[in-house]
């Protein structure tokens, strides 16, 4: 599978992260873990096969994929050619101005909420234009639809901020001086804008942090990879990235000997 990723026009760094772009010519199985946020997905090419199997919705050429609670089991069975859109975490709030917990585990039709010109944009997209041009494609149309919309920041949007720069390992006192409302409102806060409640978005962002620790490559053991992600115990992790990824560790890592043998 080859990836390219590139980044947004700097008057998209608040509402996207990047763009990829996939092409894969062999077949993938996959257990992807939740990213944290959601995606506008382009397929280029329409024959995938059971690209989502552990969810039950369809594919769509152009579709929002909401945050994720759990893993996502990817089996393609074609080439594959797709364009991703990874936004922000309250991106999709931003510019639908609509409640996201209706996209959460699912995988959504775009045109209803980005009208019919989401379709001309992908018909740029399937053209032969060098990447770097699709980029900046991609970009005018999220600038344009940016300055019809106003896409306005709030003191959650720094609470989410800090999250994720935290790792999430924050405590309710510091939550609560963000966001000074009761906490029915704080989860309904979440349910509406990230589309998770916050006990399942921290564990997101905390397993995401373990990754990236684990790639990194700092610690020989896995207790002081497992301590720095924030985990106060073994069962406490393994609990999480089972719900994370579908499997223990010691599979999911499998054909991976370096990471294996820090699980056995």
């Amino acid at each position: 599978m080859k990836i390219n990723e590139f980044k947004p026009n700097i008057k998209l760094n608040n509402l996207i992260y990047s763009y990829y772009f996939i092409k894969n010519h062999a077949a993938t199985h996959d257990n992807i873990p939740p990213l944290g946020h959601p995606v506008i997905q382009f397929h280029l090419r329409n024959n995938i096969n059971v690209f989502y199997s552990n969810y039950d919705f369809p594919i769509e050429e152009v579709m929002i994929v909401g945050q994720l609670s759990k893993f996502a089991k990817i089996n393609n069975a074609g080439e594959l050619s797709m364009i991703g859109v990874n936004l922000k975490p309250t991106a999709l709030f931003k510019l639908l101005h609509t409640n996201t917990k209706q996209f959460t585990d699912k995988g959504t039709p775009a045109a209803p909420f980005f009208g019919n010109d989401i379709y001309k944009l992908l018909g740029k997209l399937k053209s032969n234009t060098p990447d770097i041009e699709k980029v900046a494609i991609l970009d005018q149309f999220f600038i344009n639809l940016a300055d019809d919309i106003p896409v306005l920041s709030d003191k959650f949007d720094v609470l989410i901020d800090t999250i994720i720069e935290k790792k999430a390992n924050i405590s309710t006192e510091e939550i609560n001086k963000f966001c000074i409302v009761s906490e029915r409102t704080l989860q309904r806060n979440f349910n509406n804008r990230i589309g998770l409640s916050l006990k399942t978005y921290l564990r997101v962002i905390r397993n995401l942090h373990f990754f990236k620790i684990l790639n990194q490559g700092l610690y020989n053991k896995i207790q002081d990879i497992i301590f720095e992600a924030g985990y106060y115990d073994y069962s406490h992790f393994i609990k999480d990235f089972k719900l994370m990824t579908g499997t223990t560790p010691k599979q999911y890592f499998s054909n991976n000997e370096e990471f294996a043998k820090m699980f056995l």
